[in-house]
């Protein structure tokens, strides 16, 4: 009897163990940052160095950047993260299945594509845990305020409650393209659904993840490389240079950039359509002269004449000459 029981728990362990044995290692994936300005810090275990360029990043890094710093961070060969000034991000894992930040402070924009079965990246604050299959969106984290915003595809954002000092991950809500997700949390006693305010996302948010988002993922084994390393710095620079740029304005003026950017652009071009003048300018522009002849087009200058952006290029007219002008409906 005594045999017969040795052997059933020498079959149970060995079954035991085999099953473990069969279960597939989660493996880590590789991070690396491909771009540094500024001040910018790895701590590990404690201890802080400088972040240099191309360097490894493993879980439980802090990533640390001071006043008008950034680094930029590539999670495998398929996801980027753009950490702003003055943030802390801890990375707490890299797996095939799972990258997990988690954002202490300050911002990161992430460019997230599409992931495999089974994968997730997530951005979690103190107040609010963002996770996603792939998209591009922002995150913005300060005490107890956490922001959200989607610029394509959609993230899932769970609000996160402190009940008697124990965290508590609260429903979820969809934000989709687009929207953004403001959520405070208390401190309190009792678990409870704190609000989630979905609002339209800022202009400024808005191009600064499109900054990101033009940033090109490489595979990792081409990043390695000094040559493709040098390569990319150019691009991120200059989309860093443009991001500190509209930290700086408010949203109003960078609707007047973009407007002004794009009008530029139509001037450039050989040809344009009205549509595409309207679009730029917001208004199509009706001058008539005493002579009879009219002009449609948009004003885009109102010095000594008046200069009108035309389907084939731009009119200087003296203002004696305008007999009126209108707005096209």
């Amino acid at each position: 009897m005594k045999r017969t029981q040795i052997t059933i728990a020498i079959l149970i362990t060995t079954f035991a163990l085999l099953i473990f044995s069969c279960k597939p290692l989660q493996k880590n994936i590789t991070a690396q940052l491909i771009f540094t300005q500024g001040d910018v810090t790895i701590i590990q275990n404690d201890v802080n160095k400088p972040a240099a360029l191309g360097a490894i990043v493993s879980p439980d890094d802090i990533i640390a950047t001071g006043n008008q710093s950034v680094a930029v961070l590539q999670i495998g060969d398929g996801s980027i993260a753009h950490i702003g000034s003055n943030s802390k991000v801890v990375v707490k894992s890299l797996l095939e299945t799972s990258v997990n930040l988690y954002l202490e402070k300050g911002e990161v924009i992430s460019k997230v594509e599409r992931l495999k079965k089974g994968q997730e990246y997530m951005v979690k604050t103190r107040s609010v845990v963002a996770s996603v299959r792939g998209t591009q969106f922002l995150v913005r984290a300060d005490e107890k305020i956490g922001k959200v915003a989607v610029h394509t595809g959609s993230v899932s954002v769970k609000p996160v409650v402190e009940a008697e000092k124990e965290e508590v991950v609260a429903k979820e809500t969809i934000v989709e393209q687009g929207k953004a997700a403001i959520v405070t949390v208390e401190e309190t006693k009792d678990v409870k659904q704190p609000p989630v305010e979905i609002q339209e996302i800022s202009v400024k948010d808005k191009v600064k993840i499109e900054m990101v988002a033009k940033v090109e993922v490489v595979p990792m084994e081409e990043v390695k490389k000094p040559e493709t390393l040098e390569k990319i710095q150019e691009t991120i620079k200059q989309n860093v240079e443009k991001i500190e740029k509209i930290d700086t304005m408010t949203d109003d003026e960078v609707k007047q950039q973009i407007k002004k950017e794009r009008i530029e652009r139509l001037i450039q071009q050989k040809t344009r359509t009205l549509e595409e003048i309207k679009e730029a300018c917001e208004r199509i522009d009706v001058v008539k002269l005493y002579s009879g002849k009219e002009i449609q087009g948009a004003i885009i200058g109102r010095e000594n004449k008046y200069k009108i952006l035309t389907t084939t290029g731009v009119i200087e007219v003296d203002k004696k000459q305008v007999r009126s002008v209108s707005v096209m409906r």
